[in-house]
């Protein structure tokens, strides 16, 4: 990807970023952490294009695109995935993976 793509993909990421942070004020509390998610796969996705690849920035995309939309039927799933994907995280920072 070219430097000038990566700058529009960049810059259409950080205007998501805003755009969420404004709605986040009037939309129910648990899409706060849906865009959050959303956000790291998209970030993910940016880093992909860009020629960034990473076996776990890509199970994490998986996931997170598989199960972000639960938020609209079970919050208690939501939850539990919002759990695993922080116990993901931790296991990874711990080099546990």
């Amino acid at each position: 990807m070219e430097i000038k793509e990566l700058k529009e993909e960049f810059f259409a990421f950080l205007a998501f970023l805003a755009i969420s942070a404004r709605n986040c004020v009037e939309e129910p509390k648990l899409y706060g952490p849906l865009r959050l998610v959303d956000g790291a796969s998209r970030l993910i996705e940016i880093l992909k294009k860009g020629g960034i690849e990473d076996h776990f920035f890509q199970e994490i995309k998986e996931k997170i695109d598989q199960k972000k939309y639960t938020v609209m039927g079970d919050r208690n799933q939501f939850i539990q995935f919002l759990d695993d994907l922080t116990k993901d995280f931790s296991k990874k920072l711990k080099g546990e993976e």
